[in-house]
């Protein structure tokens, strides 16, 4: 049977979405790519850092830092953690990070509903935040701000980040800032010009992609959310949905919610190993063939040169009566190019 290959999401795929979910007995999208509170799934990593987090928001000094790589859940994590403590802190969630330090001040305003002017200086906005702070401690709360993709901040942007922690009364901290990024923004706030903030850092934590058991355990869990307790994959479609989506929880919800769409359109029952593949050869899952660099190009053809010098030396010493035969022969051929 040939494949069909499925476009990205359109409003046919909207239509046609409704008509699946109603063929599989769902009672909503079970891999939704929004991050609801409801289809959290905590394995024992994501408890263990909502734990530490926990710890570190209790607190209320110092930063917390929060990494890993796309798509692994870390703002849904977030969100399940500001959800708890609603009744204590106002929240700011910035998610366009590459800002001047004066762009970052009126984004944050902006986010808590003061709506600063365009124009206005670094100085006026500061003393305004100041004012909106003080205002929420006599209410006893306090105001966390995320910043999504903080690997992405400027260095100057950082500092003007640092110098916000200073926002405080005798007793406590008035701001609490949460940084979240990839890999990429633990290595950058190591580096020697960034010491200052990091040694203000109490939580550093990494979320981790799910192993092959909390892999599968995960989608079982969405797709009973979803009024599906007893849809399973098999063996051989798990093992395959491990592969591809290397247990990044994204990935699996691309994947899945493609290939119930794949199922129906097939009026198939059943998410089989055949079906996943074709909902990743439309998602343009697969990865791509590895690349060799150059570096690795230069010590291939070094250990392979090695290895004929060896073997000449070998050859040398077990038989030099071939060796000589050889170097015969290349030294004929070599005339014959020339």
């Amino acid at each position: 049977m040939e494949a069909v290959l499925y476009t990205p999401e359109t409003a046919a795929d909207t239509w046609q979405r409704s008509r699946h979910l109603a063929f599989f007995g769902l009672t909503e999208e079970p891999f939704q790519l929004t991050p609801d509170r409801r289809f959290f799934f905590g394995t024992s990593g994501h408890n263990t850092i909502l734990e530490v987090v926990r710890y570190g928001i209790r607190q209320g000094d110092g930063f917390i830092i929060v990494t890993g790589e796309v798509g692994t859940g870390k703002t849904l994590l977030l969100r399940m953690l500001l959800a708890e403590f609603k009744d204590e802190y106002e929240t700011a969630l910035i998610l366009s990070p590459l800002l001047s330090p004066t762009e970052l001040l009126q984004a944050i305003l902006t986010d808590i509903g003061r709506e600063p002017e365009t124009s206005a200086k670094l100085e006026p906005l500061l003393r305004e935040l100041n004012s909106y702070l003080f205002s929420l401690a006599t209410q006893g709360k306090r105001l966390a701000v995320i910043i999504d993709e903080a690997q992405n901040l400027p260095n100057e942007t950082i500092e003007q980040v640092r110098l916000l922690s200073n926002f405080e009364s005798d007793r406590q901290k008035w701001i609490q800032i949460i940084l979240v990024g990839q890999p990429e923004l633990r290595t950058k706030l190591l580096r020697p010009d960034l010491r200052q903030l990091l040694q203000r850092v109490t939580i550093m934590e990494t979320l981790m992609p799910l192993n092959p058991c909390e892999t599968a355990a995960y989608v079982n869990f969405r797709l009973a959310q979803a009024g599906r307790e007893d849809m399973r994959l098999n063996r051989r479609a798990r093992n395959y949905l491990v592969r591809q989506t290397a247990g990044v929880p994204r990935r699996i919800n691309r994947l899945m919610g493609r290939a119930l769409l794949v199922a129906y359109a097939r009026h198939s029952p059943a998410l089989t190993t055949s079906i996943l593949k074709e909902a990743n050869a439309s998602l343009a899952l697969d990865r791509p063939a590895a690349t060799t660099s150059p570096r690795r190009r230069r010590l291939g053809w070094l250990l392979a040169g090695l290895a004929c010098s060896m073997a000449f030396a070998l050859l040398h010493y077990l038989r030099p009566d071939l060796l000589w035969t050889i170097e015969e022969a290349l030294t004929r051929l070599v005339g014959r190019t020339g």
